[in-house]
């Protein structure tokens, strides 16, 4: 069972992490933080050991599935990596 993570962002600088294990429910939920870096770590600390790797979406869209320790070691390369993706798929929905 791969665990689920949903970032989903509140006004300019405001984000909201919650992070699920497959039953549908949330487990772990998170708001306020300050970037989708943040979140990234704050859900993988949340995951600790248990799980290898986390499926992540953004506003509803899911982005990809990542291993959990880069999650947590490389949060800001992930969340630069997460936002060419949902920028990409949003211009192919516009197109």
């Amino acid at each position: 069972m791969q665990p689920a993570v949903e970032i989903t962002k509140r006004g300019d600088r405001n984000f909201n992490s919650y992070v699920g294990v497959g039953d549908g429910t949330w487990r772990y939920a998170r708001e306020g933080l300050a970037s989708v870096a943040q979140c990234l770590q704050d859900a993988a600390a949340a995951l600790g050991r248990e799980f290898s790797y986390a499926t992540v979406s953004v506003d509803n869209i899911v982005v990809g599935s990542y291993p959990v320790a880069v999650m947590e070691h490389r949060a800001v390369e992930v969340a630069d990596e997460l936002q060419v993706k949902l920028s990409n798929r949003r211009a192919r929905c516009l197109a």
